[in-house]
């Protein structure tokens, strides 16, 4: 286990090196000339025309290459929706956690090799590539992403589905459900928690709800103080379906910052495990981004698929939602969540600018955890 999560960490470390602390954006390179060959054989085609042009050059490409990290619980849905859709163009998947993408990405950029052709992960590592420049081509005119609200759709990836960070509990262990944040610091909770170790951007969300905008806002010593409860009671499990998991087995009572998707699934299998209602707030809820590699070596099926992943009736956003993943399209709602409980949005722009303050700064309280 401490092997898993210090290579976490790492990935954590090299990332937060990647961007410094300021994130300059470096001015991208010129789009490659197999992209724009695409893109001028469907401009100004309607939607239903541009599906067919692409789907047709797509074909003689034979396969796109995917790099995700959607739980494997739902790529396997995915892939099977995508091969009704186009059995003639092959959904070649490297699924891992956001940490193994992201680590296998900028080895791929550094080396200057060909891999992926669409990245899809975690919002935060999708604006820490936009800020470096060459790993995604900026590319915002896929007509299906203008339902997707503007605040999700960035130059160089859209919003294709929110994670929402929850926390979750053992229904066989505990009988009395967690009601804030503040209890969970307390001795009840001593070696009954579970925090992920490389989840600075949840941290640095939360740690700025408390001590900026909360309607009793606490002091940088009280949120300290409260962080620093929750991980001398915790142990840290590197990967979120892993620690999912682990809950539903009874290796610990609760789980801090537990991913919804990873959850439902659980749930669907009858595992005894819940998130609410009632909810511990606030809850995160984070961009989850999809974007097309520079080195991109089929770019007709990269476009193919970045638009059906945009799609609802029977696209992309209709497969996540029926697997218990909340789409990014507003009108296609988790009922996990009809409670509405109340919801942070993650403010990616200002953590990614001092990524690597957060990231220290979560790792002075991740220390004071058990691994």
């Amino acid at each position: 286990m401490r092997a898993t999560v210090l290579l976490g960490i790492a990935v954590a470390a090299l990332v937060a090196a990647t961007v410094g602390n300021t994130a300059a954006t470096r001015t991208p390179p010129a789009a490659p000339a197999n992209f724009t060959s695409v893109l001028s054989q469907v401009k100004g085609l309607k939607a239903a025309d541009r599906t067919a042009k692409l789907h047709e050059l797509a074909a003689k490409e034979g396969q796109i290459n995917l790099y995700t990290s959607l739980s494997s619980t739902v790529t396997k849905p995915l892939q099977s929706a995508w091969a009704a859709a186009y059995p003639d163009v092959k959904l070649n998947l490297y699924r891992a956690s956001s940490e193994d993408v992201t680590a296998r990405v900028l080895a791929e950029v550094s080396a200057g090799t060909s891999g992926a052709d669409i990245i899809e992960t975690n919002g935060t590592n999708m604006l820490i590539f936009q800020h470096k420049a060459n790993v995604l081509i900026p590319y915002q005119k896929s007509p299906f992403a203008s339902v997707i609200p503007r605040k999700y759709r960035f130059d160089t990836f859209t919003a294709d589905r929110l994670e929402e960070f929850v926390v979750a509990w053992n229904t066989n262990l505990v009988k009395t459900p967690p009601k804030s944040f503040q209890e969970l610091a307390t001795s009840k909770w001593a070696g009954k928690l579970s925090v992920e170790p490389t989840d600075s951007d949840w941290f640095a969300q939360l740690y700025m709800y408390f001590t900026q905008q909360a309607k009793k806002k606490m002091t940088t010593k009280q949120a300290d103080a409260m962080f620093a409860g929750i991980l001398r009671n915790a142990q840290l499990v590197n990967g979120h379906t892993n620690q999912s998991t682990l809950l539903a087995a009874g290796q610990y009572s609760v789980v801090v910052s537990g991913h919804a998707q990873s959850l439902e699934q659980l749930q669907s299998k009858k595992a005894p495990v819940a998130f609410g209602p009632p909810f511990v707030t606030p809850v995160i809820e984070r961009p989850q981004g999809i974007g097309i590699s520079y080195r991109l070596p089929h770019p007709a099926a990269a476009l193919l698929f970045y638009d059906w992943m945009l799609r609802g009736n029977g696209g992309g956003q209709t497969i996540l939602l029926n697997n218990g993943v909340q789409p990014a399209n507003p009108y296609l709602a988790d009922n996990a969540f009809a409670s509405h409980p109340f919801t942070v949005e993650m403010d990616l722009r200002p953590i990614v600018a001092h990524y690597a303050q957060w990231q220290k700064k979560y790792e002075s309280f991740t220390r004071l955890g058990k691994s």
